[in-house]
């Protein structure tokens, strides 16, 4: 495996276990009677949300440089008119 690929799958990992951990307690906090009941029913929200969370940012993650790299060059030739 390339240096490069290994780095694109280690953000995804990493952007995964951020992502999904912050939104499923902050949306257990919201949604649980209790702050105990919350973090009691966090680690199993983490896990579902995380075989989510991986897939999508495996598959959207080279759509979305893409799409800013598009963007930024767009910028850079308005700027240089």
């Amino acid at each position: 495996m390339n240096l490069k690929k290994l780095e694109f799958y280690i953000f995804s990992i990493i952007m995964s276990l951020l992502m999904s951990g912050i939104m499923s307690i902050s949306l257990l906090l919201i949604d649980s009677k209790t702050t105990i009941l919350a973090f009691q029913n966090w680690p199993r929200a983490w896990g579902i949300a995380m075989l989510v969370a991986f897939p999508v940012g495996l598959i959207i993650t080279p759509f979305t440089n893409s799409f800013v790299s598009k963007i930024m060059i767009k910028k850079e030739k308005i700027k240089t008119k």
